[in-house]
């Protein structure tokens, strides 16, 4: 259903645009146009469902809104692994095992799989808490209790930039009804946005 939207355009002139969700023409005051709109929900949860993916914002009712920039991420951390040798030996299916590192890293824990026989060597590994400070190409090993430190599982790892956190936020403050936000955005937080109607357009 198509919203009727008021742009203030100069001190005495004003003009309606009808912007439908899926369609709209060019908005004033913008260089370029849109071609999708649609509300948005605004929330304190940062994640990929949240993700506005480089939106202009108009603001229908003004107030203050707290947004986090377009291509803002957080810390890069371990994502994925690449086996360096067979898996290591002597291990068994655990949770939250610790790791050592060759570069400057700390705090990475990891879950493994182990097979039941043979040498027991590691099957699936994945991040359990990701820690710090890691860059693509360092080496771990795998640490397990009574593994007794013979032929270790080592593994180089990958990094990939994280979710950003409300610490990066950045609070616009008194905007009036009918304007856009004067920078592209990813996220819309709930907690220091008090403007409603507020439709991301791109």
């Amino acid at each position: 259903m198509a919203r009727t939207l008021l742009v203030v355009l100069g001190k005495k002139q004003k003009q309606l645009i009808k912007i439908n969700k899926k369609n709209m023409g060019q908005y004033a005051n913008q260089p370029d146009f849109g071609t999708f709109a649609s509300d948005v929900t605004i929330s304190n949860t940062i994640s990929s469902a949240t993700n506005l993916n480089s939106s202009a914002l108009f603001i229908g009712t003004g107030g203050d809104v707290k947004v986090i920039l377009a291509g803002v991420v957080g810390p890069f951390t371990v994502s994925d692994f690449n086996a360096v040798n067979n898996g290591g030996i002597q291990y068994t299916d655990s949770t939250n095992l610790s790791t050592t590192t060759t570069g400057s890293g700390t705090g990475l824990t990891v879950d493994i799989t182990a097979a039941a026989g043979g040498d027991q060597e590691i099957l699936t590994i994945t991040v359990n808490t990701p820690g710090t400070g890691y860059e693509n190409g360092d080496f771990i090993e795998v640490i397990e209790g009574g593994q007794g430190g013979v032929n270790q599982a080592k593994y180089r790892v990958q990094v990939s930039a994280g979710l950003p956190t409300a610490s990066e936020a950045v609070t616009f403050k008194n905007l009036s009804n009918g304007c856009f936000l004067p920078v592209i955005v990813d996220y819309v937080l709930a907690t220091g946005t008090t403007a409603t109607d507020i439709i991301a357009v791109k």
